[in-house]
């Protein structure tokens, strides 16, 4: 297959395939959630669950915008990296770097969440960052009050970067693919 097919056309298609892939995960787990709630709606009266599924038709498009993007930021960087390696054993290493951005944002968003200080000048800088973005603005969405203008602009930004990284990642893609087996160097992955 990797004789007949674009090494761009390849690295775009796993991407878009593991992110249907986890959509539909999303879907089936919300799915029978939203099945065995209504169900059992009789015997069920807490109001926090009541909550999740009386969500807004708004804060659940923005939900799905924020994961689509997030998720294909996150895996055309995974997919970049884990394409420039040339043992298995080296992979796990290699994405260190983009695993601690994730960490950190998720952290970041927690424990503002717990203070209850979604609107910290941190949060307010993490919206508008393409990595902490998917997170973050979606949580200051959620919880607080946040302007149109500052939602289309994080959009935007989260848009551009991920077809920014999109196709730089395809052309390391195709290096890493050329090169398979042996390490690639910096300067071949830059051209």
């Amino acid at each position: 297959m990797i004789t007949s097919a674009k090494p761009t056309s390849m690295m775009f298609g796993k991407v878009f395939a593991s992110c249907i892939v986890g959509f539909t995960q999303l879907v089936l787990v919300f799915g029978s959630a939203l099945l065995f709630y209504n169900i059992n709606k009789a015997q069920l009266q807490n109001p926090v669950i009541a909550s999740i599924f009386d969500m807004p038709i708004n804060l659940f498009i923005y939900m799905l915008v924020f994961f689509v993007l997030g998720f294909l930021i996150y895996a055309f960087l995974y997919g970049a990296i884990g394409s420039t390696a040339s043992k298995l054993e080296d992979i796990s290493t290699m994405v260190l770097p983009v695993t601690f951005f994730f960490i950190i944002a998720f952290m970041v968003v927690l424990f503002s969440m717990i203070g209850g200080n979604v609107n910290s000048v941190l949060m307010k800088v993490f919206s508008y960052i393409p990595f902490t973005s998917p997170m973050a603005m979606f949580t200051r969405i959620c919880m607080s009050t946040v302007a149109w203008y500052e939602i289309f602009i994080s959009i935007i930004i989260l848009i551009g970067s991920t077809v920014g990284i999109g196709i730089l990642s395809a052309k390391i893609y195709r290096v890493g693919v050329l090169l398979y087996g042996t390490p690639p160097k910096f300067t071949k992955i830059i051209r």
